[in-house]
């Protein structure tokens, strides 16, 4: 509210003229505070306290408060509660109230659209009346107009100018002069306000006096039960040559900057995050210190939302500093505020490491140098109840760090007394101690997923290889479209703006609506399609020139949740989504010293699926360096490899799927694949007469068994890679053209495919057929004992299946049949069937010569010229082939995990039933 207040102007004297300074850290307000006092009133240094100075310039008396800063790019709930309640609390120190409010802006920085949210936000803990009374100060190092920064600033800066009704002035930091002009605009604005003064209701400045004073009250309690506990520790103190120490706590909180200096030394580079563990070791006031540094959470991310590898590292770090650790210290940065939302997501990260943690916790505050003249604990009880528990949980353990200063000792020998101190606790067994054997499993499967990972890459960089030499056949794309699909807090807007090199999305909140916007890369139009989380994918949006990416967040967990979410987005437009689709990484920063392929098989089997549907087609984007074209090449690059195969589809349309699966098939292979495929229509026209050596019926009804012969045998116990090659064709054919239920007891040896079982593998399918591939001879399967997966994933049919077999006793030997099988022998097992098929497509196809006699040279010519293209054309159309063998792999894929999943529920029945006979 406003209130008047009688000023007079007689050119030189006039009432006290009172000015509020607001802006972010490092703004300026200090300097344009000393610029209006003419003399080095305030210090320019971090404060988190109002600072009043009193001064007469050219006759005319002025009180100026400095206030507290805020992150410029930060919201008001990231910022701590004493600097909010400061900035409210500045009124009361102009009584009755300010005249001017002065919001300082640094000209060389740009401001975003984060920054207005920033300075929006922070001003209006004032009310919205303030306004009315504000000015926006530019401050840079040259002389300019604010006109010139208002029209290179873009929307967000005239937004501002807007808000605060085009009042707006330019200074110079490091002139002198520029005092007096500045104080003639805010005359200016007093004038056109009507002399009128701001204040705010007197019972909400009461009630910030009020909580002012209990801060401080509290904060002196709890310094003296400190204190307290400490004195009576020392009592305990038992000498300690050796501290092990591990760093736990939120990204950015300062984790490695305390390694460096409680160590006083440099192991890292400040400006790539801590993605794997890491050990720092020195001698620290006569003790042999260990400490060991671990990745980061997000703040606001409870452990299930952390990546699998970012928990593991948690774990991970009790073994590197052996026997175990004494203590933990738990990170926090002092100028930041501390919600629910951050206590909870720091207690469940702890607690994955020990239920028992908390009575080896220290909290540990990082940019002491923040607090200037506030205490640690006015800070603590300022900040609130969550805080508060987070500390008491710690049984008072708290300590605080500057890290700008890390040559002084005197803070680092206080934490190592701290620390001597709470051992001394400990009655038993000092440090904490380590779950071998689970450790030693823990590192066994993190080495097999680095090797999975290293697999993963060679796969991706031979497809990438392969859809570079088929690039060169086809003209450069000229126009490009990219959907980008994804949940919130995915990133998904973030990698627009990084695509399109500018802010065009908007980042903080979520989008709502599908914007599109345009760019120019590599030499073609690039249009970008920003869509809502929920939206859906259908047919008619694609284009021949259209690609989708999948966005996926790199630094946050996924699940069957995320996967099922991405799935219904683009089951309306079917299977042939997929074709067109590739998984986008977002916040490619967090990665730090890993890759993206140790992500993906550490996070589990939603992801590596989504991967696999994707044709193992990924990038990754920092958003965090946008200005990095390069990332951004190269995912354009990407896009049009994985066009390659639909473009090539479309420019030599036509079914050739059976004639292509022939090219590579020996005369005997032919034999096969056609008494096959003629049985197989005799299937599903009509009444079937098959041929004893191909097909054979079956009781149970409506099906057929149709056996594949195994191939020539050549001294060794499994099919030759000729015969292989035959096999995959002749199963290639046979997927394109027709739904299957397929049995494979034990394909290959173990040392091709490591499938060590012989048990079958079922998918679903319709019409019902058994394909049986037996290793050295045919075999007659009994349909009644292979369950139709089709009647174990719908739930009428399934419930009718389970009664049969329980019934006819058949249950338990399904059960047993299946085993340990798993979705991995089959992910083998499609892994190199693709690595035969490329091989087959990208091989050169030698004609048989057969001599011939002379021919005209034109006709030789003309045949040889038809035998080219005649070359050109199969192979071509094995790339047809593949698009479409593809497909069929990703729905075998789809329904076999259906199928685990009701062999799964069939198990869990069946130890049900026993249990209750039993009792």
């Amino acid at each position: 509210m406003a209130t008047s207040e009688k000023l007079t102007w007689d050119g030189r004297c006039a009432s006290h003229l009172k000015i509020i300074l607001l802006g972010g850290r490092n703004s300026g307000k200090s300097s344009v505070g000393n610029l209006l006092l003419g003399k080095e009133e305030f210090v320019t240094r971090e404060r988190t306290s109002c600072s009043r100075r009193l001064g007469v310039v050219a006759g005319r008396r002025l009180a100026v408060v400095d206030t507290p800063g805020w992150w410029c790019d930060f919201s008001a709930q990231d910022t701590s509660q004493l600097v909010k309640r400061e900035i409210a609390n500045s009124v009361s120190l102009c009584s009755p109230g300010p005249h001017v409010f002065l919001i300082t802006i640094k000209a060389s920085s740009g401001f975003s659209e984060k920054r207005r949210r920033a300075v929006e936000e922070h001003v209006a803990l004032l009310g919205e009346r303030v306004w009315s009374h504000c000015m926006v100060v530019f401050i840079s190092a040259y002389r300019s107009d604010h006109t010139e920064f208002l029209r290179t600033g873009g929307e967000a800066l005239r937004w501002l100018s807007k808000k605060c009704s085009h009042r707006c002035h330019h200074v110079i930091s490091s002139n002198d002069t520029e005092g007096p002009e500045l104080l003639e605009k805010i005359q200016k604005v007093i004038k056109e306000n009507g002399h009128r003064v701001f204040e705010m209701q007197e019972h909400i400045l009461k009630a910030i006096s009020v909580e002012k004073r209990r801060a401080e009250v509290e904060a002196q309690k709890r310094f003296v039960r400190m204190k307290k506990h400490r004195s009576l520790m020392r009592d305990r103190l038992r000498p300690v040559t050796d501290v092990r120490i591990v760093l736990v706590g939120a990204k950015g909180s300062g984790k490695t900057s305390t390694l460096n200096t409680i160590l006083n030394s440099k192991i890292n580079h400040p400006t790539r995050r801590t993605a794997q563990c890491m050990v720092g070791r020195g001698a620290v006031f006569g003790r042999q210190v260990t400490v060991v540094d671990t990745p980061g959470w997000w703040r606001n991310y409870y452990s299930d939302e952390s990546p699998v590898f970012d928990r593991r590292q948690l774990l991970l770090s009790l073994s590197l500093c052996p026997p175990g650790p004494h203590v933990f210290l738990l990170v926090i940065r002092v100028d930041r505020a501390f919600t629910e939302t951050y206590r909870r997501a720091a207690q469940e990260h702890l607690q994955l490491i020990s239920e028992h943690i908390w009575s080896r916790v220290i909290v540990l505050f990082t940019l002491g140098d923040w607090l200037g003249g506030t205490t640690t604990e006015q800070c603590i009880e300022s900040e609130g109840e969550p805080l508060r528990w987070l500390v008491e949980r710690c049984d008072n353990r708290y300590h605080v760090l500057n890290n700008k200063t890390k040559g002084d000792g005197f803070q680092v020998r206080e934490l190592i007394g701290k620390i001597e101190e709470m051992l001394a606790g400990f009655d038993t067994e000092q440090h904490c101690e380590i779950e071998r054997k689970g450790m030693a499993q823990l590192q066994r499967k993190m080495i097999r997923e680095v090797q999975k990972a290293k697999k993963r890459l060679m796969r991706k960089e031979k497809q990438r290889q392969i859809a570079k030499s088929q690039l060169e056949t086809l003209n450069p794309l000229h126009e490009l479209r990219i959907v980008l699909l994804g949940s919130w807090k995915t990133g998904k807007s973030s990698c627009g703006d990084t695509i399109l090199g500018r802010e065009c999305f908007h980042t903080g909140t979520q989008t709502t609506s599908c914007t599109e916007n345009r760019v120019k890369i590599s030499g073609k139009t690039v249009a970008v399609l920003d869509t809502p989380g929920c939206f859906s994918v259908t047919s008619d949006l694609l284009e021949a020139s259209c690609a989708i990416l999948l966005v996926v967040n790199v630094s946050s967990s996924f699940n069957d949740t995320h996967m099922g979410a991405i799935e219904k987005q683009l089951e309306a437009g079917g299977g042939q989504m997929w074709s067109r689709a590739a998984v986008l990484f977002s916040y490619g920063d967090w990665l730090g010293d890993t890759s993206i392929e140790q992500r993906i098989e550490s996070e589990g089997e939603p992801l590596q699926r989504l991967v696999q549907m994707c044709g193992n087609r990924y990038h990754v984007l920092d958003n965090k360096h946008g200005g990095d074209r390069v990332q951004v090449h190269q995912l354009i690059e990407l896009i049009d490899e994985m066009l390659v195969g639909e473009r090539l589809t479309v420019l030599h349309g036509g079914d050739h799927m059976w004639k292509n699966a022939s090219v590579t098939l020996c005369k005997n292979d032919l034999e096969m694949l056609t008494c096959c495929r003629h049985q197989l229509s005799h299937d599903l026209t009509g009444p079937a007469n098959p041929s004893p050596q191909t097909s054979l019926n079956c009781s149970g009804g409506g099906g057929q068994v149709v056996a594949v012969p195994a191939g020539r045998r050549r001294r060794q116990t499994g099919p030759s890679m000729r015969d292989r090659e035959g096999f995959m064709s002749c199963l290639s054919s046979m997927f394109s053209s027709m739904r299957w239920k397929i049995i494979i007891p034990h394909l290959f040896p173990t040392d091709d495919l490591h499938l060590n079982s012989e048990r079958p593998v079922f998918t679903t399918s319709l019409p019902t057929m058994l394909l049986v591939l037996p290793q050295t001879q045919h075999r007659v399967l009994d349909e009644e004992h292979a369950i139709g997966v089709q009647s174990l994933c719908r739930p009428a049919l399934r419930e009718r299946t389970l009664r049969r077999l329980t019934e006819s006793g058949d249950l338990q030997a399904l059960i047993d049949q299946w085993g340990d099988s798993s979705l991995q022998e089959l992910e083998a097992f499609i892994d190199l069937y693709f690595e035969m098929i490329w091989q087959q497509t990208m091989g050169s196809f030698q004609e048989p010569h057969c001599p011939t006699a002379e021919q005209d040279p034109a006709v030789q010519e003309e045949a040889g010229q038809q035998e080219v293209l005649s070359s050109i054309d199969r192979k071509l159309s094995k790339l047809e082939l593949l698009e479409e063998i593809r497909r069929d792999l990703a729905e075998l894929r789809t329904s076999l995990e259906h199928s685990w999943e009701a062999i799964q529920e069939l198990r869990e029945k069946s130890k049900q039933d026993d249990h209750n006979n039993t009792c």
